[in-house]
């Protein structure tokens, strides 16, 4: 215990002789509290975010391209039937106008043709047909009620066709097994009867498939109720000159297996001058009844199958001929 106190007042001593040096002040050095110094660089550390300054890195070698790339391509598609070295060149059309012809319209009906040939001595008007020398053209082509039409002996017939100045002349051999005719006038069609389609200018109309002013429509009756009884004649059409045409002549007689008839036409019924040479559309008709004592119309035969009413391209040819 001694030993430290002897110790501890060594030290003292030595300090009190230190103090007294030359150079080493005796004041003790005024301090005001903490170190602030530290206490600010603290505080700083605490309160102030330290914000890493970063120094970028400039590279100083520049890399050398590897590789320099052809600028990029792109495809524009072609349509299907083209290549790119192809130029689409729109068609030429020439326009062709058709040459001129001197060719004249079609004046001559070709299905079916009768001859009608020019009579220096017109025939005698009463049904007997044993001065008719002339070519005879059948008529047996049924246009209407084939089935109420049984077969040749129920009805068919044979026509011959003249002319003059005056008049068309017509000899009709009819095979008919029952005449019936027990009506006049524009129902004479009613009944067995005879008619007569005549285009009287195919010049002008020849295509003209509708009726019109230059068509004819003339019914016969051979007479009623029999052949030769009050026999008479009429104009359907043109409609607005229709009637009876009295100053057609008319001569029928009753036969064994039909009837036969003998007509003469004037021309001014048709209101038109005849032409020797001259082409015309024409069909000849024959209707037929077999009811006793009624009012029909049954069937019909023509010398022209095509034969439609109202459509006059349908009709045959009338050659006027003169030798």
């Amino acid at each position: 215990m001694k030993s430290r106190w002897i110790l501890i007042l060594s030290v003292l001593i030595l300090v009190s002789l230190a103090c007294q040096l030359p150079g080493v002040s005796s004041e003790p050095e005024a301090t005001e509290g903490p170190d602030l110094t530290m206490t600010a660089m603290f505080a700083e550390l605490l309160i102030t975010p330290h914000t890493p300054t970063w120094t970028p890195i400039v590279p100083t070698d520049t890399l050398a391209p590897t590789a320099t790339l052809p600028p990029m391509i792109t495809d524009t598609p072609l349509p299907p039937t083209l290549t790119a070295t192809q130029t689409l060149v729109p068609p030429t059309y020439t326009a062709t106008r058709p040459a001129p012809s001197n060719t004249p319209a079609p004046s001559v009906r070709t299905v079916a043709s009768i001859t009608a040939t020019y009579l220096g001595v017109a025939p005698d008007i009463n049904g007997r047909l044993g001065e008719w020398n002339l070519t005879e053209y059948a008529v047996t082509a049924v246009v209407y009620g084939v089935n109420l039409w049984d077969n040749a002996d129920d009805l068919s017939a044979r026509v011959m066709a003249g002319w003059d100045s005056q008049n068309l002349y017509l000899g009709v051999e009819v095979i008919d097994e029952d005449y019936e005719q027990n009506t006049g006038g524009s129902n004479l069609f009613k009944g067995d009867s005879l008619e007569v389609l005549l285009d009287t200018n195919l010049t002008t109309d020849f295509g003209n498939s509708t009726l019109s002013a230059d068509d004819f429509q003339l019914g016969i009756s051979p007479g009623s109720p029999l052949p030769g009884e009050d026999p008479e004649a009429y104009l359907w059409y043109p409609a607005s000159i229709a009637g009876v045409r009295d100053q057609v002549e008319i001569g029928a007689v009753r036969t064994d297996d039909g009837y036969n008839v003998e007509v003469a036409i004037p021309w001014s019924v048709f209101e038109m001058t005849p032409q020797a040479g001259t082409h015309y559309g024409f069909a000849f008709s024959i209707s037929d009844n077999d009811i006793d004592g009624g009012v029909a119309q049954q069937s019909m035969i023509s010398n022209v199958w095509t034969r439609q009413l109202t459509n006059p391209t349908t009709w045959g040819d009338l050659l006027l001929y003169r030798p």
